[in-house]
């Protein structure tokens, strides 16, 4: 029926949706927040959160990083926002998350990146 479609191309990976969005935004950031919550209690981890807001607040202008003089906390998060912040997160949350999510979330972010996305 359709002789000319091709299935490889139309099960192609949406890396706005899917990875910067999905696996960085959706799961990565709001799985640390629930998990200093969890661990730390409520007014622990909002103390915990501001450290790792000023981590990346604190971030010096550099060639292919993007500066968040207010931290990470968007009221919209775009494409740009995610692609910034997944080269600059992983550093910030260190020493507050397992080094085991760490591991697994740097070499998850850096099997799917491209040259211009570095963890």
């Amino acid at each position: 029926m359709f002789l000319h479609a091709d299935i490889h191309k139309m099960l192609l990976l949406d890396i706005l949706h899917q990875l910067t969005k999905g696996g960085f935004k959706d799961h990565l950031v709001d799985w640390v927040e629930r998990y200093l919550i969890q661990t730390h209690g409520k007014s622990a981890a909002e103390k915990v959160l501001d450290k790792i807001d000023k981590r990346i607040a604190a971030v010096a202008p550099f060639a292919g990083l993007q500066c968040f003089p207010q931290g990470w906390h968007f009221k919209q998060w775009t494409g740009d926002n995610s692609e910034g912040l997944m080269k600059v997160y992983i550093a910030a949350i260190k020493g507050f998350v397992p080094r085991d999510v760490i591991h697994t979330h740097f070499a998850c972010f850096s099997s799917f990146a491209t040259s211009s996305i570095e963890i």
